[in-house]
């Protein structure tokens, strides 16, 4: 290894290179590098994660006489630990994998800090492994119902790649769905989850339920088999729970009271009312829905929840000019007990990315003037950032919108909350590090 341009035309490495197999057998037996190792392979996607365990498994092949670029393995290493001797060098890479973990650690303490939750589509397993492997905290996970009431992730109502051509998942049976491409069930998907936690208690899930069946019936029942799954998994706490739904939202209050919740979905900017019972419009409660093949949006200033099959079958959103009394009392509750009670303001903040470029200083006061409401009520916020710069989108919404936002991210958060600082200590968040998405 000390002069890699005598290894790589030779036909035998076994005589030339056997320290440098000596050194790399003692890594592989010590128990406490191996410790190191498995935690590098969860999250072996992560930027530096990949980096370093590529150049520890090229080590590894060199030692079992397997040909590969030693140029480019030495370019990794300084000169002067190339001239080190061997077992320096081999503890070099185990060493430059502890510091990739440490950032690791410090990305997953940050997305817990400031409240990222990775937003990007997760309907099969190599998905969700490779959003948990690239270092992702806290995973939205779309969930949605089978004929047989077993839950899927899916953020599709239908269980094919082609919306209009393909079946809805609620009219078929289990193995069905099992059998159209690689559809992941929520069973399975927190069994991949629990490895992670386990691994960092950083780690959360949220879990947005896009339906919960026809009925009220069907609502406890569902319910009440997801509550079966996350206490197998030891989870329950681990658990935030979303919907666009408010009659959902209840529903979930009844069976999951102390888990956090939020509202998703988004608020009107510019149209809205108060967003609570002191209108700044039309007194009366009013609602209408645009509905196509499928998909169902509702405008509403209404302040009580219609109780519907909300996402059965179909997409399902909403666009509020004002909240519900009961879901902003339910929210409120749960920011009063010490857990997380959000609603959108996404909507709000896609606008103001478009003010951003135009009047810099009314995009500011825009997203303040939202803020501000939601904070009146006692309710937190849940905003979008821009996927274009989701750093920069970041770190602008929570100093307009305040620290306790909970952040969406349409990129996967691991390389980029690595490089976040710390929260600024005059930056008070409205509960501690732990209690920040957890109850």
């Amino acid at each position: 290894m000390n002069s890699a341009e005598n290894y790589n035309n030779s036909e035998d490495y076994s005589n030339s290179n056997s320290e440098w197999t000596e050194a790399m057998a003692s890594l592989k037996n010590d128990s406490s590098h191996e410790k190191v190792l498995d935690r590098a392979k969860l999250y072996r996607e992560f930027g530096r994660i990949a980096v370093a365990l590529t150049d520890y498994e090229d080590a590894l092949k060199i030692s079992e006489n397997k040909k590969v670029d030693l140029d480019s393995l030495d370019e990794q290493l300084s000169p002067e630990q190339i001239k080190m001797p061997e077992e320096v060098q081999a503890d070099a890479l185990i060493k430059q994998i502890e510091t990739a973990l440490s950032d690791v650690d410090r990305s997953l303490e940050n997305q817990l800090d400031y409240s990222i939750v990775n937003h990007k589509q997760i309907n099969t397993r190599d998905a969700l492994k490779h959003e948990l492997q690239s270092g992702s905290g806290i995973p939205e996970l779309d969930i949605r119902f089978d004929a047989d009431g077993k839950p899927w992730i899916s953020h599709s109502p239908r269980a094919g790649t082609r919306f209009l051509f393909s079946k809805p998942i609620h009219k078929l049976h289990s193995e069905e769905v099992a059998g159209i491409g690689e559809r992941l069930s929520l069973e399975e998907g927190l069994d991949i989850f629990k490895q992670y936690k386990e691994d960092n208690k950083n780690h959360r899930v949220v879990l947005e339920l896009k339906e919960l069946g026809p009925s009220a019936e069907t609502r406890k029942e569902y319910l009440e088999n997801i509550r079966q799954m996350l206490e197998k998994n030891d989870l329950v706490d681990s658990t935030i729970f979303a919907t666009l739904s408010p009659s959902i939202l209840k529903s979930t209050h009844e069976v999951f009271p102390e888990n956090s919740k939020i509202l998703n979905g988004g608020i009107a900017p510019v149209i809205s009312y108060d967003l609570a019972e002191k209108s700044m419009g039309v007194a009366e409660d009013k609602e209408f829905a645009v509905k196509i093949p499928g998909v169902e949006l509702f405008f509403s200033n209404s302040t009580e929840i219609a109780e519907r099959a909300d996402g059965y079958g179909k997409q399902t959103g909403y666009l509020w000019t004002r909240l519900p009394k009961e879901t902003v009392e339910t929210l409120k509750n749960m920011n009063e007990k010490g857990g997380v009670g959000a609603a959108s303001l996404t909507v709000v903040n896609k606008f103001a990315n478009i003010l951003d470029k135009l009047s810099p200083k009314t995009a500011k006061k825009l997203r303040e003037h939202y803020a501000t409401q939601l904070d009146e009520l006692g309710i937190r916020k849940q905003v979008a950032i821009s996927k274009s710069n989701p750093l920069e989108s970041l770190l602008r919404t929570k100093e307009q919108m305040g620290q306790d936002s909970i952040i969406y991210s349409d990129v996967s958060p691991g390389d980029f909350a690595a490089k976040l600082d710390k929260k600024q200590q005059n930056q008070p968040a409205s509960n501690t590090d732990e209690e920040e998405l957890n109850t």
